[in-house]
Parts: structure tokens; C-alpha cells; sequence
């Protein structure tokens, strides 16, 4: 049996790891000169600058990886609680509530939001299919919650707008706890018993530091090869592909597109023209990432946290920014602090498309009124623009999940984040899995 992968991301290379691990002989194709996807880290004189991914949250499954890649020496563990974080609110930033507890005893809610979260306990669970994130917290704790604190959240996770979003898509496990505990309030305290293992890390060279690691292990990767066709022939899945120095077709048992959707689709219009469309229709919404550093001297906030969120309620020009030397040491010079600063997301995609010159100037006119910063410009700035960011999981993803559940048969998979999970770790663990189910049709291919 032979195994086709392509595209190189994080999914990619996992996927590619653990079938090599079981021995299965596969061949990986990355279009780039380097695999890793949006995990890149790029040092810019003195600054060390994240263009995707900022930091990890551990799990058994990641945990396991960085073990075996031999890479416990380069985890930089976060020099302050992920949770500190803080939210714009009428012109000025209060610390979000971390647990359900703080949500009631501090004074980051007015008493009667206070009272409604209370009262949570005795809502009874519902089942609405396309029940948006907003619906579904405004349902059981109101609309202050959603405003201040579910929205953020969520602009900060998927460059989205929680009123699109689908809860049982986006997070499955809070529609569970609904469920099976009558209540989230009480899912997330028994949740809570068993979560031992949640910190937050990244590397001291970037987190472009996994991917690399994870690509070295690799005897099949093909970098510089890229695919320009996916057709079938007697069940197999044939491969042409093209690189500096030859073009080839390959056949295969099995076809693994570890890509974002966009460029997923443009490989299927032969094969299934439907699972092409439905793709076509998965929303990457436009995000610019600014990095900017000014002495520490010149910024009057303390930068206690691990940033900030900014309210779509604000009307702030910013989804919001990390304080990345604050998180983690190595980011800038000892002298210095570095923002990393969102700007655009499904809220407000045409900020994200403002001139790189005036984008810059914008941020840091914000970060100057926001954090009490007395320089008149910043020492550094950098700005990188992703076209396509984050893919929004809304109504209209449902169709090319659905189709590519059904695709499974036919010898073909997925594993990307527009599928299994926009996070890092959840697209490692979804692949470890997909290694597993692959080996379970090893028997099946082979006869094939």
C-alpha cells in the first residue's frame, strides 16, 4: 500500500510521522521550498516574531511528540498564566474572568449579568442544529457574556464572528456538557477535575521549532514538488506532480490532502467535483499580524498578562494584541517589549486590507492610546498579511465535512484544520488518529 499526502503543514508532516512509525510507505509533497505551513518564526534583527501560531497548549498527544523528537530542552514554558488576560471595555482594560468563579467575584460584570450567569444552573438543555455560538451563551447566561467576553474569545481563536460560528462544529464539548450535565457551569467544574496537564508553551528558537523537528524525521518528504493533478485510474489515486527539475505521476492506494480548502478544491475538480465545490464555499477570513517593540521605559502599562482582547462592541481598529515578551523571554531585547497585534478577522476583514503603511501607523497610534506608551514611534515594526487566516467553521463548512466523511470510503482523507480542528494540537491528535485508521485498511490495500 502507498500513501499520497499532500501538503506539508503541521497536519501533513504529523500524519506523515506516525504512518513512517508504523511503517507504512507513504510520499509527502510540499509545494514550498519548506515544510511547516502557517507555523513560522521569523527573527528580525533582535526580535524574534510568530507570523501564525504564538504558543501551544499541552495534551497527552503533544506531550508524547516532543518527547519522541527529542525536543524537552527547546519547550519555553509561558512566564505567566495563559488566563491572565484582558479585555477592552469602555476605553480601558480589565482582566477577563478566568474560572467560573471570578466571573461572579470580581467586578468585571454588572450585577444583573452576575445574576443571569447564576441562574444558568437551571436553564434546560436544548438541541438546535445550527445553533451559533452567541445563541447558545446568550441562551444560557445572557447577552453580557456574549458581548464581553464569548466574542473576544472568539475573535482571538478563529479570527471569527461568534454569531456565525456553529457551536456543535466549532466546540462540540460545550454542547456535551449541556447535554450530559444539564448545565455547562457544572460540565466545565467536573471537566476541570481531570484537565491536570494544560500549560501553555512555546520554544526558545520560535514555533517553527516543531514542524522542523518533525520534518528531519521524515524520509518521504518531497519539498519543491507540487501537485498539479489528482485523477483515478482502477481505484487508485493518480498523482502528477512537478519540481524545478522534472515532472512525474505516481499511482497510490490512498490520498491524504493535508491543505487548506481553497487549495484543496483547485486538485478535485476531476475527481469530485462536488467535494471541490463544497470546499470552495469554507471562509478564510483576511488577518494581519504587526509585530511592534518600544523601550520598556516608554509604555506605561505594566504588561502583566498574556494580552489583550478588544470587544467588537469597542469599535477598536485591533482584534486585539499579545504581550509576546511578557509570555515568553528571547522575544525582543531585555530593554524592550514586543506586541503582536491582530488586526481584520471575519469582523472586520477590510481593516485587515488597509495600505501596510498606514496599517502599521494605525496599530501603533492604538497600542500608544491603549497602553499609555510615550514614544512617538515604535523602535521596530513589522506587518505580514494572511490573505486566507483562519477557516471559519459556519453553516457553510457543514457540506465539505459531510462529503468528506463519505469520501473515506473511496480511499480518500483529510487532515487539516478546516476538518479536525483549528488548533495545533488538536490537528497532531487528529492525525495520530487517521495513522490509526489507515493501518486499519492496510490489509484491505494491500490486496488491492
Amino acid at each position: 500500500m502507498r500513501v499520497a499526502i499532500v501538503g506539508a503543514g503541521i497536519s501533513g508532516l504529523a500524519l506523515a510521522y506516525y504512518l513512517q512509525k508504523r511503517g507504512i510507505p507513504y510520499d509527502l509533497f510540499e509545494a514550498g521550498s519548506q515544510a511547516g505551513g502557517n507555523m513560522r518564526s521569523v527573527k528580525v534583527g533582535d526580535c524574534l516574531l510568530e507570523l501564525g501560531p504564538n504558543s501551544l497548549q499541552a495534551c497527552d498527544e503533544l506531550d508524547e511528540l516532543i518527547r519522541e523528537l527529542k525536543l524537552e530542552q527547546e519547550v519555553l514554558p509561558a512566564a505567566l498564566p495563559s488566563n491572565q488576560r484582558y479585555v477592552l471595555r469602555d476605553g480601558h482594560y480589565h482582566q477577563l474572568p478566568s474560572t467560573p468563579f471570578s466571573l461572579l467575584s470580581n467586578n468585571f460584570f454588572c450585577w444583573h449579568t452576575k445574576y443571569r450567569i447564576l441562574q444558568e444552573r437551571h436553564i434546560p438543555p436544548a438541541d438546535y442544529d445550527y445553533e451559533t455560538i452567541s445563541q447558545f451563551f446568550e441562551r444560557r447566561f445572557g447577552a453580557g457574556v456574549v458581548d464581553y467576553a464569548v466574542n473576544p474569545f472568539i475573535t482571538g481563536m478563529y479570527a471569527g464572528d461568534s454569531s456565525k460560528l456553529l457551536l456543535r462544529k466549532a466546540f462540540p464539548q460545550l454542547k456535551q456538557m449541556e447535554k450530559t450535565h444539564g448545565s455547562v457551569l457544572k460540565g466545565l467544574a467536573e471537566a476541570s477535575k481531570n484537565d491536570h496537564n494544560r500549560d501553555v508553551f512555546s520554544f526558545k528558537n520560535g514555533m517553527h521549532t516543531l514542524p522542523e523537528a518533525i520534518a528531519q524525521k521524515l524520509i518521504s518528504l518531497h519539498t519543491e514538488h507540487r501537485v498539479d493533478m489528482i485523477t483515478r485510474s482502477q481505484g487508485k489515486y493518480v498523482i502528477s506532480c512537478s519540481s524545478p527539475s522534472d515532472t512525474d505521476t505516481e499511482e497510490y492506494n490512498l490520498l491524504v490532502l493535508a491543505l487548506p480548502a481553497y487549495k484543496a478544491a483547485d486538485l478535485l475538480h476531476y475527481t469530485f467535483p462536488g467535494m471541490a465545490a463544497a470546499m470552495q464555499n469554507i471562509h478564510y477570513p483576511p488577518l494581519a499580524v504587526v509585530h511592534t517593540a518600544y523601550n520598556r521605559r516608554d509604555v506605561y502599562n505594566k504588561m502583566d498578562g498574556f494580552g489583550v482582547l478588544h470587544p467588537k462592541a469597542e469599535d477598536a481598529f485591533s482584534a486585539g494584541s499579545l504581550w509576546s515578551s511578557s509570555a515568553f523571554s528571547g522575544r525582543c531585547r531585555p530593554h524592550e517589549v514586543l506586541f503582536t497585534t491582530f488586526v481584520g478577522g471575519a469582523q472586520s476583514e477590510h481593516h485587515a486590507r488597509t495600505e501596510r503603511t498606514i496599517l502599521m501607523r494605525q496599530v501603533h497610534q492604538e497600542l500608544k492610546e491603549l497602553h499609555g506608551i510615550g514614544a512617538d514611534k515604535p523602535n521596530f515594526q513589522h506587518a505580514h498579511l494572511w490573505e486566507h487566516s483562519i477557516p471559519q467553521y459556519d453553516m457553510h463548512i457543514e457540506d465539505a465535512h459531510t462529503m468528506a466523511e463519505g469520501l473515506e470510503a473511496e480511499g480518500m482523507f483529510i487532515a487539516a484544520n478546516w476538518y479536525c480542528g483549528v488548533s495545533v494540537p488538536s490537528c497532531i491528535r487528529a492525525a495520530k488518529e487517521l495513522a490509526h485508521k489507515i493501518n486499519l485498511k492496510l490489509p484491505h490495500a494491500l490486496n488491492s
